[in-house]
């Protein structure tokens, strides 16, 4: 079975209306900004459409890392089910994950049976807020 993704967002959540239509919210487009370090992310989805050759059941194993360390600093793995050949969604909701550092950090996906893991790049800046009525130049007290 050959499981290809045709796109990965990461946003805050994903809900299901009544409909059954998908929202996503706080979607990060392209990278993430934070206030400070280190700083937790209460929610982080990746919301991962992706395309089987045939029906079927696979395990999965994720992970996130940092790429200058090499450190993983999350993974999981759970089971990815296609009823039919064709498009399929899988969304991977981490609560708390934390950001130590600033920098390009790789999600990854890896289907049994599939030796080259799928994978999504993405930035982390720091952005601290802007102090509000300050004058640029001028110290605060």
């Amino acid at each position: 079975m050959a499981i290809n993704a045709k796109y990965v967002l990461m946003c805050d959540e994903v809900r299901i209306e009544n409909n059954g239509k998908l929202i996503l919210l706080g979607l990060y487009m392209p990278d993430m900004t934070v206030p400070q370090l280190p700083f937790i992310i209460p929610s982080l989805t990746f919301f991962i459409v992706l395309e089987s050759d045939r029906p079927g059941n696979l395990q999965v194993r994720f992970a996130i890392q940092l790429l200058d360390s090499g450190q993983n600093i999350a993974e999981g793995m759970g089971a990815a089910g296609f009823p039919k050949p064709g498009l399929g969604v899988m969304p991977i909701q981490l609560r708390n994950f934390p950001i130590q550092t600033a920098g390009t950090y790789v999600f990854s996906l890896t289907f049994e049976g599939q030796r080259e893991p799928l994978t999504h790049s993405f930035n982390v800046l720091l952005v601290p807020p802007k102090q509000v009525g300050a004058i640029p130049g001028m110290m605060q007290r």
